[in-house]
């Protein structure tokens, strides 16, 4: 996938010269992401493709770690956002930009950024009455399904990519550990990948292929893995004890509302963990490499943590108090980190960022309606407003003790029983990754991305 070295001095020297045209009347967002260059083709891309604006011009989603589209978005698909892609893409194939750069975690980056977009394309549903963009949306996938094809590392790449949590954790920038005194305080524990260390990772059944956070898993299409890791107060023990309770447990399942009585719940009366149990989700990238393989990879995209000082009696999903009796009702208190592009090209805290509580963000998480950015229902611009990150996952988890561990059915039966693996190598982790991969493996939007680069090889 490397060009013969005069091929790549030419495109040096035609990058050296030449300078990208603005759209006519409005300057383009720009970034220096990707390079210190804000007309560097990377970067270009990438503020075409992932930087969006709202009336006024303020820019969001530079460093954002989804893409800010929605189901209904009509972004990159009509007038001159669309225009304007095909031309940057266009500019970055025929140039072969993908060769400016070498570093594998920034193929990696960028990668996971366009296939994310290419991913969107299939799944956008127009609203009644607007149009199905089938030729902009084939325009578009075709041109990305390309640059992602070059983009792609080989599996040995792929697997020499650094470990950025324990990075994280080395880096001492970040507590080791929860303190009840300081309940604010961002905290990353360093014994969370051990396998044999006080959390244990919840292990999927294997019939099963989407895991065990399969909300996580369908919201982003499988291109990232999730693990759910536990830990109570006692230790490793007695969190394994605990789960065997909750699967000798004899009625797990009740009949649903009368609205559903063909339907099972969780019984509401499943013992519950004590305070001081702590909850780790930890999204970790997902890359194909130039075999056309999918792989999973060192990188991890996020961790949220929630740590129970009280374990309380509060009902899922009730909020008729507001959002702050939620959060206290639910005896919790909700940490997260992300992703920071530039903070891991450049090798700090493992490239991960603490949310801090006033931090606010457009989310698209199992999001269903329309695009924030665009006008509806005759208005002009911005409807909503960026909502405080750390209050998402309340929104989910918001009952008391375990009625909040959505991952709580995998420890019920008709699972199996949590055991400690007798080879570590194939444990919890290893089966979360191969569930998340063989779910991944079976979606159209992957079978479509396959046909994109087997008619391009056919040609």
């Amino acid at each position: 996938m490397r060009l013969v070295a005069p091929s790549a001095l030419f495109v040096v020297m035609l990058f050296a010269f030449w300078q990208p045209a603005a759209a006519p009347g409005h300057p383009e967002p720009s970034t220096t992401i990707f390079d210190s260059n804000p007309s560097h083709p990377w970067n270009r891309l990438y503020a075409a493709l992932l930087i969006r604006e709202d009336r006024h011009g303020t820019e969001f989603g530079a460093d954002a770690l989804d893409p800010l589209l929605w189901p209904e978005s009509e972004h990159l698909l009509t007038g001159p956002s669309h225009e304007h892609a095909l031309r940057v893409l266009d500019e970055f194939l025929q140039t072969h930009a993908e060769n400016l750069i070498h570093d594998p975690v920034k193929h990696a980056l960028l990668q996971r950024d366009l296939w994310s977009v290419f991913d969107w394309s299939i799944q956008q549903s127009p609203t009644r009455d607007r149009p199905e963009y089938r030729k902009e949306k084939a325009e578009l996938q075709a041109r990305l399904a390309e640059v992602l094809r070059r983009l792609a590392l080989t599996p040995e790449e792929v697997t020499s990519l650094p470990d950025n949590y324990a990075q994280a954790v080395a880096s001492g920038a970040f507590a080791k550990e929860y303190d009840p005194a300081n309940p604010g305080r961002p905290f990353l524990p360093p014994d969370l990948f051990d396998p044999r260390g006080p959390w244990v990772c919840i292990q999927p059944s294997p019939e099963l292929d989407s895991g065990v956070a399969k909300m996580h898993i369908f919201n982003f299409s499988g291109r990232s893995g999730f693990l759910v890791f536990v830990r109570l107060p006692a230790g490793r023990k007695a969190t394994m004890d605990y789960f065997q309770s909750l699967w000798n447990f004899p009625e797990p399942w009740v009949h649903g509302p009368s609205i559903a009585a063909d339907q099972s719940l969780e019984n509401p009366n499943l013992p519950s963990f004590p305070a001081g149990t702590e909850v780790a989700l930890v999204r970790r990238m997902t890359l194909f490499d130039n075999q056309g393989s999918l792989a999973t990879s060192s990188l991890t995209e996020s961790v949220q943590m929630r740590v129970y000082h009280a374990v309380t009696t509060a009902q899922e999903r009730d909020f008729t108090g507001g959002m702050a009796s939620v959060i206290k009702n639910s005896g919790q208190d909700f940490f997260e980190f992300k992703l920071s592009r530039p903070l891991l090209f450049t090798g700090k805290n493992g490239g991960l960022r603490a949310v801090n509580p006033d931090d606010r963000e457009y989310s698209t998480f199992q999001s269903k309606g329309g695009d924030p950015f665009e006008a509806t229902s005759g208005s002009a611009g911005l409807v909503d407003k960026p909502f405080p990150e750390l209050q998402s996952c309340v929104w989910c988890h918001s009952g008391g003790g375990v009625h909040s561990l959505n991952s709580r059915s995998s420890l019920l039966k008709p699972n199996r029983l949590q055991q400690e693996p007798q080879n570590v190598d194939y444990g919890p982790i290893f089966w979360s990754d191969s569930a998340a991969i063989s779910w991944k493996g079976n979606r159209y939007d992957w079978g479509l991305l396959n046909g994109f680069w087997k008619a391009a090889a056919a040609r």
